[in-house]
Order: structure tokens, then sequence, then C-alpha cells
């Protein structure tokens, strides 16, 4: 099968608008150029693969100037071990509303903000595109094999995206077909129905998907990653609701996912990186430990001020999260957003010796003394995301520099996979919960511990800080614990004094240019964690869509 690499998702995704979902009547409404007819295409398999890329392209879509964001970035602010930062209050307004979740439908959580109605397109484009592409691959002159797999991979998309979008607003309607105009006005399906319908694309993809290490496969869907993305969701689902996954009348269960993940670890071929800090180097994208990662590119079709995201390629994290105003080596400027917690930096533990994994995970540039140029933006802690940095590994000077990140993200790696493992296996062969614990705390030079569902807490934080996973291990450990922990990154960092009054407020010190309650966390948790249904779509809808609770 052909690769689908940096150039072709640029150049490919562009023949692949026939496949895009727009949003000018319904999220569903495609506007097929002329140029290109889907009555003449899907014959060869350079077509197809063509299409499949443009599926795969959305993976990168996130630039700033189409409403977009990088939803890694949303992730860590949503959570306790990131403020949404930024320039000043009213910078960013869609992410600052993701600080405590107390905003309204209104304000900022509207149509004309655009943020949140773009991360509704985006995904429902993407699975657009993945449908388009299962609905034609039969027409393709090429083998059996070749449609069985790049199926299975247009399925493992499908998944992916659907994943996230049922995380980010949970009730959602469950599209697995090309629609018809008359189709496009779908309810939302009940949670569970998507939930195992995610399911059933990554069981079926692990049918055909090789078991190949990404970078042998050209960083095509794997068999691993999508039994790895199938644990993910198992977790998500159990934690949230409760419930176990099902497939075709057959119950995905704990015991099932445990052995999925025992054929990953022992069968896989994975291994974690002696080094923590190289995991995001360059020489190591599509490494040894990685078993799902997103390709990004500096070939991005964007210059001056031009940008679209159907030719981003980028990484828009690594601007997102990169320091204010700093311009030098080995530091650009970016806008400082997703900024680090106190409390994350003081959950790495310091004895017998520090963590290690402090330091690859937070940057600290307390002053312009430390880095040239810094700008103390909204919420400044001091400290900023380490693994995706504007570092000059990763600065090109194709196109806009400052959007063109070729740093791949990091989705699943490795270290998850031990812990999803090692969790599960906590009470029922406690030996090997222990044993898969500590082979990542190992690799950090960090003395053993018993595998416990704090002990599995904490390292997962430590583990994971900065790549956008806590906040859904938060919502999967349920609502009550991720308010207080929200809520409690308020009582560590800048200007806390230790002040509280009972039943009222924290109090803080005012600090130099960022109000002290600026830091001050109170989770509205009405909302259950997940952001509002794009009011244009529920008006849209005729009120099939109804607003999610708390708005």
């Amino acid at each position: 099968m052909k690769s689908i690499n940096k150039k072709q998702f640029g150049i490919f995704a562009i023949l692949l608008l026939i496949l895009t979902a727009g949003c000018k009547k319904s999220f569903l409404e495609v506007s097929p150029p002329s140029q290109i007819e889907e009555s003449n295409f899907f014959k060869t398999e350079l077509q197809a693969n063509q299409a499949l890329a443009g599926v795969y392209h959305v993976l990168q879509w996130g630039n700033i100037n189409q409403g977009h964001t990088p939803l890694m970035g949303w992730a860590e602010a949503a959570s306790d071990d990131a403020y949404a930062g930024g320039g000043s209050s009213s910078d960013a307004v869609g992410v600052k509303g993701l600080d405590n979740f107390k905003a309204t439908a209104a304000a900022p959580f509207n149509a004309n903000d655009g943020t949140y109605g773009s991360v509704w397109s985006i995904y429902f484009q993407g699975i657009a595109r993945a449908n388009t592409y299962l609905a034609n691959v039969d027409r393709v002159e090429a083998s059996d094999d070749f449609k069985n797999e790049t199926a299975a991979e247009a399925k493992f998309l499908r998944a992916h995206f659907y994943f996230d979008l049922f995380k980010w607003f949970e009730n959602v309607p469950l599209i697995t077909t090309q629609q018809t105009p008359d189709e496009y006005n779908q309810p939302q399906a009940p949670t569970q129905d998507v939930l195992n319908q995610i399911a059933k694309d990554l069981t079926d993809a692990m049918v055909y998907l090789p078991k190949k290490s990404l970078k042998a496969n050209n960083g095509h869907a794997t068999y691993w990653a999508a039994s790895a993305l199938l644990a993910r969701v198992y977790l998500y689902g159990k934690g949230v609701y409760g419930t176990e996954l099902t497939v075709g009348g057959t119950t995905i269960d704990a015991a099932k996912i445990r052995t999925n993940l025992d054929e990953i670890i022992n069968n896989g071929g994975f291994n974690l990186i002696p080094s923590y800090s190289d995991v995001w180097r360059k020489a190591n994208e599509m490494g040894v430990e990685s078993v799902w990662e997103v390709d990004c590119s500096s070939l991005a079709y964007m210059t001056g001020s031009t940008s679209d995201q159907y030719k981003a390629q980028g990484n828009y994290n690594v601007l997102y999260f990169g320091p204010r105003g700093v311009n030098g080596n080995p530091y650009t400027a970016g806008f400082s957003n997703a900024i680090p917690t106190e409390a994350l930096y003081e959950e790495f533990e310091t004895t017998p010796t520090v963590d290690p994994r402090r330091a690859a995970t937070i940057l600290v540039l307390k002053s312009a003394a430390d880095a040239p140029g810094l700008i103390k933006g909204w919420q400044h802690t001091g400290y900023f995301n380490n693994k995706y940095n504007t570092t000059s590994e990763y600065l090109t000077s194709s196109g806009l520099s400052s959007i063109n990140w070729a740093q791949n993200i990091h989705v699943i790696r490795f270290s998850d996979v031990l812990l999803m493992a090692a969790e599960l296996n906590i009470g029922v062969d406690q030996a090997k919960a222990d044993a898969y614990l500590n082979r990542v705390r190992t690799r950090a030079g960090m003395p053993n511990r018993t595998a416990t569902i704090d002990n599995i807490r904490h390292e997962r934080r430590v583990e994971f800080g900065g790549e956008g996973v806590r906040y859904w291990d938060l919502l999967r450990y349920g609502l009550p614990y991720a308010k207080q922990k929200i809520n409690e990154s308020s009582l560590v960092g800048p200007y806390y004094n230790g002040t509280t009054t009972v039943g009222g407020p924290v109090v803080f010190t005012a600090g130099a240019n960022t109000p002290a309650n600026g830091y001050v966390m109170a989770w509205d948790d009405s909302k259950r964690g997940h952001l509002p249904i794009p009011p244009s779509q529920v008006i849209l809808s005729n009120g099939v869509l109804k607003q999610n609770p708390g708005y």
C-alpha cells in the first residue's frame, strides 16, 4: 500500500473537499467543488490513497485564523494542570471558558466566537470524510487486501474523531453513512450507542490493520494503535458511565481489555526510550515508544497572513504553549496559553531525587532575566509546556514559520499502555500491576511503588503532564474528584497567601500584571465537563439537537 506521507496530506487534501462537511446550512452539508465529481473518482489505488490522505489530514487541523484551536492545549487548560493563560483576560476567550466551565451558552460559548463551533465542525468533517471513503472503497479497482486494510484505516480514524467529539460534547448525532439532504438533521444518539459504535469501528479495524510499528507502516494506523485506543475508550466509558462496551452482542469488559493490553506489551515490539526527555526529540518520532502519533509537517501551504485549515499541516500546539515575547535561541515567541499550574509542578516527587520528568515537562521562565523579552501574560506562573515548545529544533523557514511547527503529536505512548494495564490489574494480578507501574517509574529513575488507584493516578499525572491526557482522566475519576482537583489548583502558586474563610472566598495577594482572582478556580460541575452544542447548530436543527446540561 502506498505511503501517506507529509506532502501527500497537503497535496491531496485539496482534492478531498468532496469529502468535507460544510457548516453553512448543516454540519453534514457537503459542498463539492465543480472540478471533481465523486462519480468519476475512487477508481484507482492512487485515487483511493488520495482520498484516505484527506481523512488523515483532518488530524492536523487546528490553525488559528479559522477559529480552530489546538485541542491538546484546550484539554490542558481545562484540567488542574494548567490555566488558560494568554496575553490578557480578554485574549482567546474561548479557552478562558474552559478554566472553570462557568460560562454560559451565550458568552463566551457562542456561535459568534466560532471557537466551539469549529471543534464540532472539525470532527464532523473528519467523520464525513471517513464515511465517504467507506461508502466508495469497493468501487476501487484494487485487491481485496488493499480495500480491507484502507477501509480499516478509515474506521480507525472515524473512531478517533468520534471519541474526541464525544469527550468534548457528549451528546452527539451518530452518523456512519453518507447523508442525503433529507438525512442531514439527525438527533443526538444515546451515549452508550456512540461508545459502542466507536468500539465496533476499532474492533472491526483490528481485523485488517497490520501488526506493525508506526514507522514500518509509514505513519498509518496499526492494529496496536486500534487496540490501545479501544482500551482508552473502555476506561473512559467505564469511569464516566459505569458501563461496559458491547459489539455485536459481545461484551467488551475489563478482562478483554487486559488481554489486549498484555498483547501490546508482549508482542507489539514497543519499549520505553531510556531518557524520558528524548521522547519529544525529532529523532524519536514514530519511534519505539509511539503507539499512535499524528504526523505534522512544516510543508503547510500557509504564507504571510494567509491561513486555511484545509492546507495546514503544522502542530499549532507548539505556538500555543510557547513563552510570550521571547525571540531568540533556543526559543521563539509563542502565545503562553495553557500555562502549567504550581499544582502540577508540585505533583512531581523530590525525594530521594527530583523526578526528571518535571524538567522535561515544565520549562521554568519566571522573568525576562530567564529569557530576554519574556512577557508575563495572563495567569503567569513562570511555567511553560516543555514537551511542545517553540524550540529551534522544530523552527522552519518555510511558509508562515510561526504556525508551521513540524513536531508530531504523541497521542498514545507505550507508557500509557503500561499504566492502563497496571490500573486494570489492581486486585486481579497485583504482581503484574506492580511490574507495569514500576517499569514506567524505573525509566524515570524513581523508586518502586505498589500499584494502587492513588499511585496510578499520580503516575499518570506526572507521566503525561502537558499532553492533554489529565482532563479526561479527571472526568473518568468522577465529577466530584474533578471538581476537587481543579479547584485545589487555585490553592498553590502565585499570590495565594494561604487564607480561606469557611464558606467564603479564597484570598489572594494581588500580583504584578495579573489580578489575583485570575487564578481562582471554581469549577461548574453542572456542565459535566462538556462543551455546549454550538447554538447555531441547535437553531439550524429546528430543535432536533438539544442543548447540553448547564447551558
